[in-house]
């Protein structure tokens, strides 16, 4: 019946991508939209009329595809496909699977995104061959997959990793703390994509001579960027970030001593130059050598560990006479 294909797809609060891959992991062909602008209309529809479209641009018949894996946010039952809750999507007690199937008309595997995430940097990048793996994806919000000896770990219910919700300050955990956004941890509130870019534009806002208008276009991107150009106000609010996320890196390493830590996501592609502190503060109180390093996929780690997912899950399914 000829090559067989799959779809990966990496769903995100800001965007959703998705990407056309060979059975050995080569994308032929990738497309992203804006995740907001669907979420009333329907994010998975729009991706299946992309994911089509993709297959119909190289001559791909959908047949040939073998399945469909993706990454979604929130905390999610992966055996049943369900997602209990991904605030950004407005999604509750959502049946992603089942949906997805209908619309894909392939079988769909899914699981949360930074698990995706770290099976995309423990197949495919900076993590392989390791079984003790710690990923921490610091993107719009933060969050983290653990590998224990070589499987995922996901908690009595499914929601490991929601590292944003770790607290770092005693003023927070004596309940004076506000979360910036409905539904964000404390470290997220703190370190998270969109944190950044709220604490510049609060304190340019407090600051004063600037416009709603000009404080309304400063992304976390620009942050990074006015930083490294000298504004002291943008490095005292990087500064103060890692910090938060040193401190929650070394506790997570100190608890699990992994072999390996990966930092992936947006914000710590955006800001390369932060890993040396962490590394000295894991040197410094961590017991153990703790290696830590970037995402070697970079921003593709969940498009490939949702590769991984499918040609994991269907091969298991094979194995037990189901595919």
């Amino acid at each position: 019946m000829g090559e067989k294909y799959y779809i990966g797809v990496d769903i995100g609060g800001t965007n959703v991508e998705s990407a056309l891959f060979t059975p050995d992991g080569m994308i032929l062909a990738g497309r992203e939209f804006h995740t907001q602008e669907f979420v009333e209309s329907g994010v998975l529809e729009e991706l299946a009329k992309q994911t089509k479209e993709m297959a119909e641009e190289k001559n791909i018949p959908w047949e040939s595809i073998v399945a469909a894996g993706i990454g979604a946010p929130g905390v999610i039952d992966p055996a049943k496909g369900i997602v209990f809750n991904a605030p950004n999507l407005k999604w509750k007690d959502y049946k992603l699977k089942q949906e997805a199937e209908a619309l894909f008309g392939v079988p769909v595997y899914v699981d949360n995104d930074v698990n995706t995430g770290l099976l995309g940097e423990v197949y495919y990048g900076a993590a392989k061959g390791k079984e003790n793996v710690l990923l921490f994806m610091i993107g719009t919000s933060i969050g983290a997959g653990m590998l224990v000896n070589g499987e995922i770990y996901r908690g009595a219910h499914w929601a490991s990793g929601e590292v944003g919700h770790m607290i770092s300050d005693p003023e927070a955990a004596s309940g004076g703390f506000t979360p910036i956004r409905e539904g964000y941890g404390f470290l997220s509130s703190k370190m998270g994509g969109v944190a950044i870019a709220h604490h510049y534009r609060e304190a340019k806002r407090l600051k004063g001579g600037s416009s709603e208008e000009q404080l309304k276009t400063i992304s976390t991107t620009d942050v990074f960027r006015l930083a490294d150009e000298g504004d002291k106000l943008a490095k005292g609010i990087i500064r103060e970030g890692i910090v938060h996320m040193g401190m929650a890196i070394v506790n997570a390493a100190a608890l699990l001593n992994p072999q390996i830590i990966v930092l992936g996501g947006g914000v710590a592609l955006s800001g390369k130059s932060f890993i040396g502190k962490i590394r000295s503060m894991l040197e410094e109180f961590v017991p153990c050598p703790t290696e830590l390093v970037l995402a070697g996929l970079e921003d593709q780690s969940a498009i490939y560990g949702a590769l991984a997912l499918c040609q994991l899950m269907h091969k298991e399914e094979v194995k037990a006479g189901k595919g």
